[in-house]
């Protein structure tokens, strides 16, 4: 048989080569290979949180939608299912070809690994519940007890409201749970707005609110929608953080006004605990308000409807719209 001419045995071995660079590139097997899509190492039984035998879910939603870290589920199908997972740890890899993929711990539980500076990776604001808590020791799960968040009722009249005054308007404080590391009067610590990262993660910001500083997760407010944010939660542009966000027009479009004479905002709760705090000025001369003076525990600032108000929660965002 005759050998090939030289020029052939070039091109040859020149396609081969091309061949086997192309093969050894294909690092994701037609999906995008992105820091937000990486394949998954397949590493067989995942133990879960009781014992069971189950499997590593990927770290972006929605197919482990409970968390945006990953997580543990009793089998490759209910990855996709809210709610069927149970936090894991992830860290970054190579496969055989070089590709980059996320490599389970092997077990659900763990801590997160830490940076140089020792600030946690732990996302602050995850959802939680009281009987599984939060992955933070530091952290308070933040639950609503029933009707807590709701707005008006006949103990906190809403002024103005166009279905009376009484109407109770529904409202979760923090919905599917809250775990934050800096929340006052639940956790043994607060953070600080110039130095969040000590206490609310690299991940976090300090949001300074009216009940004091709360640690967030830190969201771009100029991203579509709520960013990064969970469902429920809005991308505060004051803060660039994720705040508990509107649940409905109606809430939209209340706020609760001075009307009692004393400087500041006094809720029926504030009053109710310290009456002083709720009595006028002029009760010792002549008082504008004699009732004021004579009960100061119902001297409460009251929630008003804004009968002109035109905004509108929006289902995308979470936020409140004009």
């Amino acid at each position: 048989m005759r050998a090939a001419p030289a020029r052939l045995r070039v091109v040859n071995r020149f396609l081969l080569l091309l061949i086997v660079a192309l093969v050894a590139c294909d690092c994701s097997g037609g999906e995008p290979s992105s820091d937000d899509e990486l394949p998954i190492q397949d590493l067989g039984v995942v133990l879960g949180p009781d014992g069971a035998a189950g499997v590593c879910c990927r770290p972006d939603p929605p197919s482990c939608s409970c968390t945006a870290t990953g997580g543990w589920a009793p089998s490759r199908a209910s990855c996709d299912t809210f709610g069927t997972c149970d936090e894991a740890n992830w860290s970054y890899g190579t496969d055989e070809w070089g590709c980059p993929i996320l490599i389970g711990s092997g077990s659900w539980e763990g801590c997160f690994p830490e940076p140089d500076g020792g600030a946690p990776l732990i996302s602050p604001g995850e959802a939680c519940t009281p009987e599984r808590g939060c992955r933070s020791a530091a952290s308070a799960c933040l639950v609503d007890e029933p009707g807590e968040g709701d707005l008006g009722g006949p103990d906190d009249p809403i002024l103005n409201h166009p279905d009376g005054e009484e109407t109770v308007v529904e409202r979760t404080l923090f919905p599917d749970g809250w775990c934050n590391d800096s929340y006052p009067g639940e956790t043994d610590a607060t953070c600080d707005p110039e130095d969040p990262h000590p206490l609310c993660s690299i991940r976090g910001v300090c949001a300074e609110l009216s009940i004091g500083p709360v640690c967030a997760e830190e969201c771009d407010p100029t991203a579509a929608a709520n960013d990064i944010c969970r469902d429920g939660y809005r991308c505060d542009p004051e803060h660039a953080g994720c705040l508990p966000g509107c649940q409905s027009d109606d809430q939209c479009r209340i706020a609760r006004e001075e009307t009692n004479g004393v400087d500041g905002l006094q809720t029926p709760e504030d009053c109710a605990a310290m009456p002083i705090a709720c009595t006028p000025t002029d009760c010792a001369t002549e008082p504008a308000d004699p009732e004021a003076c004579a009960d100061p525990a119902s001297n409460f600032d009251h929630l008003v409807y804004d009968t002109e108000s035109t905004a509108t929660c929006d289902p995308e965002s979470y936020r409140c719209v004009e």
